[in-house]
């Protein structure tokens, strides 16, 4: 499997605590634990966080040949849990709201064929991060393009959902963004799984549902669950990520959809049991998903 994302690389302030994050860069990350190939598009600064950030893609073997040193800050989210859910506070603006390539850039990943394209809503908050991913979306070769709505605060707008459906044939959302993505569309909560594979080129939607695990609903009318496994959560930081990483590997790896989400959930769980979105799998984990 080879992965290519778009979009924010920043770090996770928890108190005294950091860790690197932005949902593209955990869903590599989780690709590349699982054995696929990665590369981002994103932006660093030239600063403490940026020079932190490409050792950490390093680390994980996240090709960094698509990471431009930006004049902006290094991204970072303050996060607040709030009974186990997190919320953020963005630095704006940012490296990641400055994401540009170059021709030669351009060229190199457009003449490559790809897996999965990955993308979302936040790194569209500023024009020229929003137009890089318009060009990319235009010409990008993939087998699979993976819309992550994953709103965060404001930084979403119908534009950007519009942006994200062009493509996508692949949308995941949390169920609390699933009112809110149906809103924004002109549609009502029940019926937008509809709507999207009336309107849109989307084959299948993942919506992750915390305690109640995650479904995915496919055109034609096949829809499958995957339990959630009684653990003791202590972060869910990520969790979504995992799930979206191991379902996209494992379908890419030619897995029917509801095997790849019953593997997918199990590594969802087992990352809520860890700090941090990209903790290390033990042997237990790695026997599970058959890795």
């Amino acid at each position: 499997m080879k992965a290519l994302a778009f979009g924010e690389i920043l770090w996770d302030v928890n108190g005294n605590e950091k860790t690197i994050g932005g949902a593209p860069l955990n869903v590599l990350a989780h690709i590349r634990r699982l054995g696929g190939e990665s590369s981002i598009i994103s932006a660093v600064g030239s600063d403490e966080l940026g020079r932190d950030s490409l050792a950490c893609l390093e680390d994980f073997g996240i090709a960094e040949r698509y990471v431009r040193i930006s004049p902006f800050p290094t991204g970072r989210a303050d996060v607040v849990l709030e009974n186990g859910i997190p919320s953020y506070e963005f630095n704006m603006p940012c490296a990641w709201d400055d994401i540009r390539l170059s021709n030669e850039q351009y060229i190199d990943i457009f003449n490559d064929d790809f897996s999965v394209f990955i993308y979302g809503t936040l790194a569209q908050r500023c024009l020229t991060s929003a137009i890089t991913l318009e060009k990319l979306l235009d010409d990008v070769s993939a087998a699979e393009f993976f819309f992550d709505v994953n709103l965060r605060g404001n930084f979403y707008d119908e534009k950007s959902i519009g942006r994200g459906l062009g493509k996508a044939t692949i949308i995941k959302m949390n169920d609390e963004e699933l009112p809110v993505v149906a809103s924004l569309l002109g549609t009502g909560k029940e019926s937008l799984i509809g709507w999207l594979f009336d309107n849109t080129s989307v084959k299948k939607v993942l919506v992750s549902a915390g305690s109640s695990g995650s479904f995915c609903h496919e055109k034609g009318g096949k829809a499958y669950h995957a339990g959630a496994a009684d653990v003791s959560v202590v972060d869910t930081v990520g969790a979504g990520d995992s799930l979206s990483a191991a379902f996209l590997y494992f379908l890419a790896r030619g897995m029917d959809t509801g095997s790849a989400l019953e593997k997918a959930s199990a590594l969802a769980d087992y990352v809520v049991t860890k700090r941090g979105a990209v903790p290390e799998y033990d042997d237990d984990l790695r026997r599970r998903l058959s890795l």
